[in-house]
């Protein structure tokens, strides 16, 4: 049985939705059964599907923990620094409600009480994440990752060519906080900031699209994707910054076709991990 306390403040929703909501990854099949069966417990009462729940009601769940609390894909661990896989639509962190009873945070406490995850991916993005285990280790990497010290490289599919042979492109990047979203220019402006961006082309693909190699040097927020799509090249399955209509036709499962697939740790940057480089597999999709 798993128990969960639905964060205060959450407004009043319909079970159904606020299990997608908590568990993103939860298999289909599996929250159908415990919904239609009424294995969920809401402040005692036995609920189904079109039950109502909201912030403060704790929730009973009879069905296997292993989908509810699944384990984290461990890279590297010494007690000081754990590195792992994010697996793609899993949240970093819970939502601005707090909901997110599954989230890479989540999974990695489960391993080491308190690990505290030093950078982010957006959900929709998988790969190697870091966290640290304690504060010294901690205050290392964020001086390491505000810096833009660490070398990240990317796995992506492009929708239309990337500039030919590898090239580091730059812009100007502006954040719309209302939109939640960010804009990149050719040239500065009240409140932008410089990005630098490395683009490797791998392969053609078929139907015009390219596998390729990002690095995102200075690191800001959605700099790959936007960057991308500024270029002409939006990234498949990217409806924030890209092309939809393209997305739905093409894109694997709907997946954002982004991955990050190694982390390194150059020379001169922290010295008890330097030349460290992690890497994870990229998933089917790059195959396909």
């Amino acid at each position: 049985m798993i128990r969960h306390e639905i964060p205060a403040g959450v407004p009043a929703q319909e079970l159904s939705r606020y299990l997608r909501r908590a568990w993103p990854l939860l298999p289909g099949h599996v929250l159908r059964d415990v919904l239609k069966r009424r294995d969920v417990r809401v402040n005692g009462a036995r609920a189904g599907k079109g039950a109502q729940v909201r912030g403060g009601d704790a929730l009973e769940i009879y069905a296997d923990a292993r989908h509810f609390e699944p384990a984290a894909e461990i890279l590297f661990d010494d007690g000081c620094l754990l590195v792992a896989v994010k697996p793609q639509g899993l949240p970093s962190l819970p939502d601005r409600d707090g909901v997110g009873a599954d989230t890479m945070q989540a999974r990695l406490e489960r391993v080491h009480p308190g690990a505290r995850l030093c950078h982010r991916l957006d959900a929709g993005t998988g790969g190697v994440m870091l966290a640290a285990l304690d504060d010294e280790t901690d205050a290392l990497f964020f001086e390491a990752f505000k810096g833009h010290a660490l070398r990240k490289t990317y796995r992506a599919v492009l929708l239309g060519a990337p500039p030919k042979g590898e090239r580091t492109l730059r812009a100007q990047l502006v954040k719309d906080a209302r939109r939640a979203s960010v804009r990149v220019l050719d040239r500065p402006a009240p409140g932008s900031k410089e990005i630098v961006t490395r683009v490797k082309p791998l392969r053609t693909l078929e139907g015009g699209c390219w596998e390729a190699e990002l690095e995102p040097v200075t690191g800001r927020t959605h700099q790959l994707r936007a960057h991308m799509a500024h270029i002409g090249c939006p990234i498949l399955g990217d409806d924030k910054y890209g092309d939809r209509e393209e997305n739905r036709r093409r894109a694997p499962a709907g997946r954002l076709c982004l991955w990050c697939e190694t982390m390194e740790i150059p020379e001169g940057t922290i010295e008890k991990y330097a030349g460290l480089r992690f890497h994870a597999d990229p998933p089917e999709w790059i195959k396909a």
